[in-house]
C-alpha cells in the first residue's frame, strides 16, 4: 500500500480529485422558511419544461416574484394569465411602508429622468379562487414561460424571488450545521471552524489604538465604501466622527435592529441571532484595513442572516441610480467607490443565467460608473457558483475595460498560505484573503444568555468567572467566513485608491480607469 505524501514536518497531504460540478444539500429550517414564505426548490420534483435542464435546487419565495422594468404589457398579461390557472392574481404594486426604499429608489429614478415603470419590480400572487392551492412562485413562472416561444426574450423578463443569505461560518441555528443552507460535506472535516476558540464568533482582548484616520484629510476626496449588511452598531471606532454611518432606511424584513441588543430571533431565551454583529464586523475589518476612507452601512438583513432578494435589488438599484446620478451631475462627494456584498444565493439554472438576472443588470450600472463589487464567494466547499459572486470575471474570463467588475473572493486561513476547508472554490473564484479567526469590532451592547462555565465570588476580590463566550461588551471578538474576506480585500482596494492622483474625478471614464487600476494591482489576470 502506498503511503500518502507528507510536508516537510511529517504532516501527511491528502489530494482528492475535484469533481466537475458539486452541488450542495440545501437544508433551511421549518421555521425560516415559515418565517419568509419560502420554499426549497427540488429538482426531483419540481416542474421542468420540455427541452429544458433539470433545474438545480434553490430556495425562493413562494408567493413572490421578481418582473424586469423591460416587461412588456403582453408579458404582464401573461403572467396574469398563468397565475390565474392556480386561482391566484397578480399584484403588481405592494403595500410598502412610507419610507421604504422602493420609494427612495423611484424618487432617485425621477431625478435621473428615469421612469420608475422601468425599474423592476417585486409582484405579489394572492389567492382569489377559495380552493385555490398555496401561491408557488416556481410553478407559476414555468406556465408563464411555457406560454411563450422558446425564443421569446420575455420569458426572461420574470424571475424567481431568491431567498439570500450572509454566510459567515457558524454552526447550529438557524442551519442544522453550516452556513448558508448546506449539509454535509465539508463540515465533517472542517465543522471545528464554527467553534469557539477554532475561528467561530468568540470575544478577544484587543489592546492596540484605534487605527489612526488622518484628520483633517490631506486627501482631495475619501473613497467611499457602500455595505449592504445588518447595519452598524455601538462601538467608539464606529462614529460619524470616524467615518462610519448608518443608514436609516431600513426594510421592512428586519423587524428589530439585530445590532442593538443581538437578540432578535429568539428573545425568550435570549441566544444571540446567528448572524447579530455581521455588519459591525465587517464595518471594523474596513475601519481597521482603510482607515481614511469613509463607509456607509445600509441595513438590508435581519439577525438571523437572510434577506428577499427583491429586497437587496432594491438597495442596489437605489445605489445604481445614485451613482449614475453623481457622475452625470459630477457630485464627487457622493461617488461610491467600493460596494460589499457579503451575501448570496444559489440559481436554479444549471447554466446560471448570468445575463437575465435584474441583481446582475443593476451591479452591471454600478460597474459602468466606476463602482468596485466586493462579493463574498460563500462557505460550502463547492463548485456550484454562488450569487452575485459569479457575476464577476475570473483568472482566464477577463472583464469588460468599460465596466468596474465585482471581484468574487474565497477565504484564506490565518497563514495566508492556504484556502479554508469551508470556503467555495471553481474557476468563478477570482481571488482568495484571511478569512479565519479574523479579529473585529463587535457592538459593545451585546451579552447574550450563555453565561460563563464557572463563576465564584471571592470576598474582597470580587467576581470571578470563565469566559462567557457571547459578552461582546469589550466590542471585539473573532469570526470567520467569506463574508469577512470580501472587507479584508475591500479595505486594500480602498487603500490604493486614497493615493490615487485623480480621485476627485468622478467622470465615467476615469471613474471605471481608476478602478480597474486598483482591482488590477491586487488581483492580477481580471482585466482584458
Amino acid at each position: 500500500m502506498s503511503e500518502f505524501p507528507t510536508t516537510s514536518d511529517g504532516r501527511k497531504i491528502v489530494t482528492r480529485v475535484p469533481k466537475t460540478a458539486s452541488f450542495p444539500v440545501l437544508d433551511v429550517p421549518a421555521e425560516t422558511l415559515h418565517r419568509y414564505r419560502a420554499k426549497v426548490l427540488d429538482p426531483t420534483t419540481a416542474v421542468q419544461l420540455p427541452g429544458e435542464p433539470r433545474p438545480a435546487s434553490t430556495v425562493y419565495i413562494t408567493d413572490q416574484l421578481i418582473v424586469s422594468g423591460l416587461a412588456t404589457l403582453d408579458a404582464h398579461a401573461t403572467l396574469a394569465e398563468a397565475a390565474g390557472r392556480f386561482g391566484l392574481s397578480v399584484v403588481t404594486r405592494l403595500n410598502a411602508p412610507a419610507g421604504h426604499r422602493i420609494f427612495r429608489a423611484e424618487a432617485v429614478a425621477r431625478n435621473a429622468g428615469i421612469a420608475p415603470e422601468y425599474l423592476p419590480q417585486r409582484v405579489r400572487l394572492a389567492v382569489t379562487a377559495p380552493t385555490a392551492p398555496a401561491p408557488d412562485a416556481w410553478a407559476v413562472l414555468q406556465t408563464y414561460r411555457s406560454l411563450l416561444k422558446p425564443d421569446d426574450p420575455a420569458r426572461q423578463h420574470v424571475q424567481l424571488d431568491h431567498l439570500m443569505s450572509a454566510y459567515p461560518y457558524t454552526t447550529g441555528h438557524p442551519y442544522t450545521t453550516g452556513h448558508p443552507y448546506t449539509t454535509g460535506h465539508p463540515y465533517t472535516t472542517g465543522h471545528d471552524y464554527g467553534d469557539p476558540g477554532y475561528g467561530g464568533r468568540v470575544p478577544v482582548a484587543f489592546v492596540s489604538a484605534p487605527p489612526l484616520r488622518r484628520e483633517p484629510s490631506p486627501l482631495v476626496r475619501r473613497p467611499k465604501i457602500v455595505v449592504l449588511d445588518t447595519g452598524i452598531g455601538q462601538h467608539s471606532w464606529l462614529t460619524p466622527q470616524q467615518g462610519c454611518v448608518a443608514d436609516g432606511y431600513a426594510l421592512q424584513v428586519p423587524v428589530s435592529n439585530p445590532e442593538v441588543t443581538g437578540v432578535t430571533v429568539d428573545p425568550y431565551e435570549g441566544e444571540l441571532d446567528s448572524d447579530a454583529g455581521h455588519g459591525t464586523f465587517i464595518a471594523g475589518i474596513l475601519r481597521q484595513g482603510a482607515p481614511d476612507a469613509d463607509v456607509e452601512m445600509i441595513s438590508v438583513m435581519g439577525g438571523d442572516g437572510f434577506v428577499p432578494e427583491s429586497d437587496l435589488l432594491d438597495a442596489v438599484i437605489m445605489l445604481a441610480l445614485r451613482q449614475q446620478h453623481c457622475v452625470q451631475q459630477g457630485q464627487a462627494e457622493s461617488f461610491i467607490d467600493v460596494l460589499v456584498l457579503s451575501l448570496g444565493y444559489y440559481n436554479e439554472n444549471p447554466a446560471d443565467l448570468t445575463y437575465s438576472s435584474e441583481l446582475g443588470a443593476a451591479l452591471r450600472v454600478l460597474g459602468s460608473n466606476g463602482t468596485i463589487v466586493v462579493a463574498a464567494a460563500g462557505n460550502d466547499a463547492t463548485d456550484r457558483p454562488m450569487y452575485p459572486a459569479a457575476f464577476g470575471p475570473w483568472q482566464g474570463s477577463p472583464g469588460n475595460p468599460a465596466c468596474a467588475p465585482v471581484v468574487s473572493v474565497g477565504a484564506l486561513n490565518p497563514n495566508r498560505a492556504t484556502i479554508a476547508l469551508f470556503s467555495n472554490a471553481g474557476s468563478w473564484v477570482a481571488t482568495h484573503d484571511i478569512g479565519v479567526s479574523v479579529v473585529s469590532t463587535f457592538p459593545d451592547t451585546f451579552d447574550g444568555s450563555a453565561q460563563p462555565d464557572a463563576a465564584v465570588y471571592v470576598p474582597g476580590d470580587g467576581l470571578r468567572t470563565s469566559l462567557d463566550v457571547d459578552d461582546f461588551r469589550g466590542g471585539f471578538g473573532t469570526w470567520s467566513g467569506t463574508s469577512f474576506s470580501a472587507p479584508v480585500l475591500a479595505a486594500k482596494l480602498a487603500a490604493r485608491l486614497t493615493a490615487a492622483a485623480d480621485l476627485a474625478a468622478v467622470d465615467q471614464p476615469t471613474a471605471v480607469a481608476r478602478a480597474w487600476a486598483a482591482v488590477t494591482a491586487q488581483v492580477p489576470g481580471l482585466h482584458p
